[in-house]
């Protein structure tokens, strides 16, 4: 044991939860390492304290006895005063650096004891005190995790705080189960998250918090687990909770599968129509949009924009293929009111058969917004952007509802034979309605439009006639 005190001792104090009046404070703590260093006649160095911070957690970083590592290791100070061990750490891996700092000498004391790390006898004691501190601490992680675990199983919730669309004590606040609904509905129906948080903060909705709804804030809240009635522990269904849900667990599952099958990035701007629909003639890449501030600007003098090739140093893009923004939307425009309006299509036969017509329109539009999930999905777990298993839980739901989508699909039957005469009327009085669909709708809707026309299929875009560059509708093909 050292007989002279050093002259300077810093002290640390720690708690790990913020209000919880069973620990002793900081300053508590702090009071009495200075007691603890005016009996051995030294001065008091630093003190470092570290408010709701764990010392089991590796993940969890802890700034002040970073600092304080630091001065021991460097010789600033002569040791250092806990008031008790548990506070300087619950990891062994942790005591041992400091064994390693005290081989030139450094006095580490507690509340109950003095531990002299240059000697074997030393060594032990403070090890063994380690140890006991990290063995309670796996103990209590297992309880917790046990009774979490219980309380999962049987629906009850361990949180806090109200979750939206939830009351306390788990049952549904109808209020906001009614917007969880809407909104659920609105971003399949490819809505933009931007314009629906826009619209819920001008609406003065604020989240459970409190607090002005963020992207992904809204993406928590819908892609909440028990708004379809199931009760996940650890990432794994363990319980579903019965009666009333908000979300249908089929419409819940095709909304998971929509978010798992986006990028991070910038969202879809509604300035480009064509966004993710079209693909270059020569590379098949698919083309991006894009400002041209260098070229004249349209006539109404907003900025030119186009849809081009983009090179990309990850691979792919020939940058040889570009286009018009607004020619190719335009033409696009009328290529799908074409398809929609066409006799051909189940919807264009309304006069002799509305129903199936309808039903088989929305199969349609159903079976292609699948489709291109599924696409999207594959292309993420291709470029590393997505984990198996993430794509495994978002896939298995959707190829069910394909298959499921197909099926009713194919049991309609189809519309009954009708004259050239009654092909003609159907398909100018479905014109005029799909025009004025188009006319009438938003950008989203636009898109969705488009899916329902190209069921899964894409636009493909040729180069440029030398003779006729002006001709944007000769270059569209549709795969």
């Amino acid at each position: 044991m050292a007989t002279e005190p050093p002259t300077v001792l810093d002290i640390y104090a720690r708690v790990s939860r913020l209000g919880d009046k069973r620990m002793r404070s900081t300053s508590g703590q702090a009071d009495d390492c200075k007691a603890r260093i005016t009996e051995l006649g030294a001065q008091v160095g630093e003190i470092l304290t570290d408010e709701g911070r764990s010392a089991w957690n590796p993940r969890v970083r802890r700034p002040r006895w970073d600092r304080l590592m630091e001065r021991l290791e460097s010789g600033a100070t002569g040791g250092v005063v806990v008031f008790d061990l548990a506070r300087f750490s619950r990891r062994p891996i942790e005591g041992e650096r400091l064994i390693s700092a005290a081989e030139r000498g450094l006095l580490v004391l507690d509340s109950e004891g003095e531990y002299d790390l240059t000697s074997a006898s030393g060594k032990k004691a403070f090890r063994d005190q380690l140890s006991s501190a990290a063995y309670e601490s796996d103990r209590l992680s297992t309880r917790v995790k046990r009774g979490k675990k219980l309380k999962a199983i049987s629906g009850e919730a361990h949180t806090s705080t109200r979750p939206f669309g939830f009351e306390i004590d788990g049952t549904i606040r109808q209020s906001e189960a009614e917007i969880i609904r809407d909104l659920t509905d609105r971003v399949l129906a490819g809505e933009s998250q931007d314009a629906l948080i826009v619209e819920l903060n001008e609406r003065g909705i604020l989240t459970s918090y409190g607090k002005p709804w963020t992207r992904a804030g809204l993406r928590q809240v819908l892609t909440r687990p028990r708004n379809a009635g199931r009760i996940v522990h650890l990432g794994v269904v363990v319980a579903t909770v019965p009666g009333e849900r908000i979300t249908e667990e089929d419409v819940f599952d095709r909304l998971v599968a929509l978010y798992a099958s986006r990028r991070r990035g910038r969202p879809v701007s509604d300035a480009y129509l064509c966004s993710g629909n079209v693909r270059c003639g020569l590379c098949e890449h698919i083309l991006t949009g894009r400002p041209r501030a260098n070229m004249k600007p349209y006539p109404d003098g907003e900025v030119r924009r186009q849809y081009w090739c983009q090179p990309r140093s990850s691979g792919g893009g020939c940058g040889r293929i570009s286009v018009d923004q607004r020619e190719l939307d335009r033409h696009v425009g009328a290529l799908v009111v074409a398809i929609l309006s066409d006799p051909r299509h189940a919807d264009a036969v309304e006069a002799a058969a509305r129903d199936i017509g309808e039903r088989r329109g929305k199969l349609d539009a159903e079976i292609a917004e699948a489709e291109e999930v599924a696409e999207q999905l594959a292309a993420r777990l291709g470029k590393g952007e997505i984990t198996l298993r993430r794509y495994d839980a978002a896939a298995r739901p959707l190829d069910r509802r394909l298959a499921e989508l197909r099926a009713e699909r194919d049991r309609i039957e189809a519309p009954p034979e009708m004259d050239a005469a009654a092909v003609a009327l159907a398909a100018e009085r479905s014109w005029a309605a799909w025009s004025d669909r188009w006319d009438a709708a938003t950008v989203p809707e636009r898109r969705r439009l488009v899916r329902m026309a190209l069921r899964g299929r894409k636009l493909v875009i040729g180069p440029a006639d030398a003779s006729n560059r002006a001709d944007v509708a000769g270059r569209i093909r549709v795969e």
